[in-house]
């Protein structure tokens, strides 16, 4: 889930036997089109080991493990530890009845032309991507995040429709419990996707609502406006996608865990910028990326402001460079959001990353999207 608008098999059989124990619901099959349930993921990342601890299983349906990296050759390039080093995880996913997904993932034009103009690369793709799915027993399916912000050809974009197709096909002869979800850009202006076709192929997408305004941009806003600022809002991109014939109920949004400050010409909305932003995680652990700041900390040191347009926090201050400021989501917001989904009807929601958020905004989430015991 790089930002922006816009394994293989065990080496012995005790390993496997721990990856089946730690299945995280057995291949239940779950999806948000599954009655009146609402779909709740939520993404774990690599680079925070032991965040999994605090996560609210309870009111998760399903764990992204982020990532699995595919490479230009259709390998699968980098596993980041899976399966070995997130045992655990799993093991806690299936005490807990939460679907645990691997994500395999490709950020960056020039891999993604390189793989799917070639019609070998792809097939390695879909065989190393089946692979690594029945490898562990009792998965609940794939997740691919493939995202490109540049033009590529027609045979490109057709051979990623075509990968994801043949991907679906040959999981379902596997095991008809899988499923395969797709990220989907929210505007996707240089037409890399297909996306009717993705949804046709696949059980849901789950659709970016986040990155509205990115750590670039010229000018400051909300980093995901549920409404105003233009077409840079979460109405917007729903109507996008329902206009292509996706059912609501397919479309699952993605929620950030997380904002951007930056530095502005004035402490005004949409102020314009003076260089890069630097992120800011909502409130995660204090282990987790102590470099960078908590937004929560942040508004509380300066004063909390909220835009009446979107119904974002921000906050805005003055340091000896000149003014900065910053926009997250808070409890509020994220409250808004989530009676957004229900009033449209969509399929639910997946929080990226989990280790970025605390309690305060799981009640929230539980608020929302109490998950029924089974």
């Amino acid at each position: 889930m790089r930002r922006r608008v816009g394994w293989r098999s065990f080496a012995t059989a005790g390993l496997v036997t721990a990856a089946a124990c730690a299945s995280a619901g057995g291949g239940r099959g779950v999806t948000p089109t599954e009655g009146d349930r609402f779909f709740v993921a939520g993404y774990h990342p690599y680079w925070a080991p032991n965040s999994w601890e605090t996560y609210p299983f309870d009111a998760l349906s399903r764990l992204y493990f982020f990532e699995v990296e595919a490479g230009p050759d259709g390998s699968l390039s980098d596993l980041h530890g899976w399966p070995r080093q997130w045992l655990p995880l799993m093991s806690r996913a299936q005490e807990e009845g939460v679907d645990v997904v691997p994500t395999i993932s490709m950020h960056g034009v020039e891999g993604f032309q390189e793989l799917f103009a070639s019609p070998a690369s792809v097939a390695r793709l879909v065989k190393e991507s089946l692979a690594l799915l029945l490898a562990t027993p009792g998965l609940g399916g794939l997740h691919l995040d493939f995202e490109v912000f540049s033009p590529v050809s027609q045979d490109v974009r057709d051979g990623y429709t075509a990968f994801v197709t043949r991907l679906r096909r040959r999981m379902s002869e596997a095991d008809p419990t899988y499923t395969l979800s797709v990220f989907a850009l929210a505007f996707d202006d240089d037409d890399v996707y297909a996306e009717r076709a993705l949804a046709e192929a696949a059980d849901y997408l789950v659709v970016q609502g986040y990155d509205f305004h990115s750590a670039g941009e010229a000018n400051a806003g909300p980093v995901a406006a549920l409404q105003g600022w233009g077409r840079l809002n979460w109405g917007n991109v729903v109507d996008r996608f329902v206009g292509f014939g996706v059912p609501p109920r397919k479309i699952v949004m993605a929620v950030p865990m997380y904002g951007y400050e930056w530095p502005t010409e004035t402490d005004q909305p949409g102020s314009a910028t003076r260089g890069q932003a630097i992120e800011v995680l909502l409130a995660p652990p204090a282990g987790v990326m102590p470099e960078l700041p908590r937004a929560a900390d942040q508004a509380a040191r300066h004063g909390r402001r909220r835009d009446p347009e979107s119904g974002t926090p921000y906050y805005a201050f003055q340091d000896d460079t000149g003014w900065r400021q910053g926009w997250f989501e808070d409890a509020a917001s994220l409250r808004a959001k989530y009676a957004f989904v229900r009033e449209r009807g969509l399929g639910g929601v997946a929080l990226f990353p989990l280790a970025y958020g605390d309690e305060s905004i799981w009640e929230s989430l539980r608020d929302a999207f109490r998950r029924p015991r089974e």
